[in-house]
């Protein structure tokens, strides 16, 4: 429903890489660029996920094309974006889907548990943007950066503390970006899912956690995947041509204040 606002021709002749585009949010945004005409490249670890998604998205009138690989590995990241020019020719819009999360507590923090996160969450999008950077400036084409990070990158979380300190860096990250590259026709946003409904919750979310985070929700409801991949549509479209360096919460009103329910 939410797709309906947009001319499904909106990004005709342009390719998305979408990191982390298996499951959940990467594979809903993956969705939507495929819906409204984009080429759309499928990066993840999972190649049993990566083969569902294409499948799936066989309707794509701009073609899918898939990229498997573990961005938590140094030097991934510049090999997936060079198979992804081999495989894409050109590429308008990267998104920075991928990562994980991990909990600890303050004393249980290692490099062992800390140094994939950073990996994945952090450097991937460095690189990926690094590669990006030089290959839109190459082709005097501009283009949309779009990080995805969370609402923990801008408050803390319990026992997240890695994790959190990943997702402010890549705020902190993309504001850089759109200084250095807003004359280069460079668009960097950052979206902050806050509790997202995607399969994985479902499962794993215990019904009085879920009844938690929902309490704390002004709107009453968690996200779902398309009312995280409709702003990203926007972020990169036309409509959103004067808009970068942002930060976007999808929260339904969470970090607003404190909220108790009161009607």
């Amino acid at each position: 429903m939410i797709l309906s606002t947009f001319n499904n021709n909106l990004f005709d002749g342009k390719t998305a890489l979408v990191t982390g585009a298996a499951n959940g949010v990467g594979a809903g945004v993956a969705r939507c660029f495929a819906t409204l005409g984009a080429r759309v490249l499928l990066q993840d670890i999972d190649a049993a996920g990566l083969e569902r998604m294409s499948r799936e998205l066989d309707f794509a009138k701009g073609g899918v094309e898939t990229l498997e690989g573990d961005l938590s590995q140094p030097g991934v990241a510049e090999e997936v974006f060079e198979q992804a020019l081999r495989t894409g020719g050109s590429i308008e819009v990267l998104v920075n889907n991928a990562g994980r999360s991990s909990a600890q507590n303050t004393s249980e923090i290692t490099d062992e548990n800390m140094q994939p996160l950073i990996e994945l969450n952090l450097k991937s999008a460095v690189f990926l943007s690094k590669q990006f950077v030089a290959h839109a400036r190459k082709r005097l084409g501009g283009g949309s950066i779009v990080q995805i990070s969370s609402t923990a990158g801008i408050i803390g979380f319990e026992r997240r503390a890695v994790y959190s300190a990943t997702k402010f860096a890549l705020i902190g990250l993309s504001k850089v970006l759109t200084l250095d590259h807003a004359r280069d026709g460079i668009r960097v946003n950052v979206v902050l899912p806050h509790v997202v409904e995607t399969d994985m919750f479902q499962r794993t979310a215990r019904q009085d956690e879920a009844d938690h985070w929902r309490a704390g929700i002004p709107l009453g409801r968690f996200a779902t995947i398309d009312d995280i991949g409709a702003l990203v549509m926007f972020l990169c479209s036309p409509a959103a041509a004067y808009l970068t360096g942002g930060v976007y919460p999808v929260d339904g009103g969470a970090m607003a204040g404190t909220y108790k329910g009161v009607a």
